[in-house]
């Protein structure tokens, strides 16, 4: 009982001509102003910029505070959106009330996440059905937008969408898992699938190195008990492995079964969380009376991770 008390312990141009004459330099200057306002224009025609010179969108904000949005915490968090000449407020607010959003879940989903209102009611909708095929319900849905807006409008790229969801089916993971992995850690499924296939190709390499006979299953297991893993970098979690085996000095057969057991939940940490709370419960265990030679059995045994 008190080594798992321990475990507890355990982000002005240059002009090169001089003028003669105050006309001339009159006349000069305001050609290059026309000139320098032409230029910043036309460069900025982009449908995909759409921004004004500094100022922000005194209708955008009208429209913002009418859906009683905090456009404070809004400028905050990403102030370019409110310089946009072309959103889209007023189309996302009826698309939310439509799935049962309240007015005071939409203002607290725009407030705290801008830029979801330059996504096309087009987009938005495609991708609220590829997250319906998952999901049950509108409702469990919007619970996890509400909870966590950037999750569903961070990206808008269905396509990267589609690739992971199937990449992922592919692999043996039901809809169950889907649903825990967008619930819990969306960011997985905006990830290029070849981010996500390098994962993979990673802990089934491990498994291989390791003496290990089914790498296909031992991913899977690694993956259904860690959802938070494919939104870590390779580099992390091979990190991780590499220390647990060195830490505790363990077999290929022991490292296989601790990563694919009740280690698995430690491989998406930090590299220097690992290090200094492993240290901190190795002396916890000694103040409580183990020696240093039972402190890699105790760890393996009974499974204090």
């Amino acid at each position: 009982m008190a080594a798992r008390l321990g475990v507890r312990l355990v982000l002005g141009f240059h002009h090169p001509v001089v003028l003669q004459h105050s006309s001339d330099i009159i006349i000069s200057r305001l050609t290059s102003a026309v000139y320098l306002r032409r230029l910043f224009n036309s460069n900025n025609e982009s449908n995909d910029l759409k921004l004004t010179v500094n100022r922000e969108n005194e209708s955008l904000l009208d429209n913002l505070n009418i859906l009683g949005v905090d456009v404070t915490k809004a400028r905050k968090r990403q102030p370019g959106v409110l310089r946009r000449l072309s959103t889209n407020e007023q189309g996302l607010a009826k698309f939310l009330e439509s799935k049962g959003a309240s007015g005071s879940d939409i203002a607290s989903i725009i407030s705290r996440y801008p830029r979801s209102i330059t996504r096309s009611i087009e987009n938005v909708d495609e991708r609220w059905q590829l997250w319906r095929d998952i999901f049950k319900t509108d409702e469990e849905i919007l619970s996890i937008v509400t909870r966590s807006p950037e999750s569903f409008f961070r990206t808008s790229d269905n396509e990267k969408l589609k690739q992971n969801i199937a990449f992922l089916i592919s692999l043996g993971l039901n809809n169950t898992y889907l649903y825990r992995l967008l619930a819990t850690a969306p960011r997985t499924f905006t990830n290029s699938v070849e981010l996500n296939k390098q994962m993979v190709a990673l802990l089934q390499n491990i498994c291989i190195e390791n003496g290990g006979k089914n790498p296909e299953q031992f991913t899977k297991t690694i993956l259904s008990k860690n959802v938070y893993i494919l939104s870590r970098s390779t580099k992390r979690v091979k990190k991780n492995i590499n220390f647990l085996g060195s830490s505790l000095k363990l077999s290929d057969s022991e490292l296989l079964a601790l990563i694919e057991g009740p280690g698995a939940r430690l491989l998406d940490v930090s590299n220097e969380y690992i290090a200094t709370n492993f240290d901190i419960l190795k002396q916890k265990l000694i103040s409580l009376g183990y020696q240093q030679a039972d402190f890699r059995k105790l760890i393996y045994t009974i499974h204090l991770f």
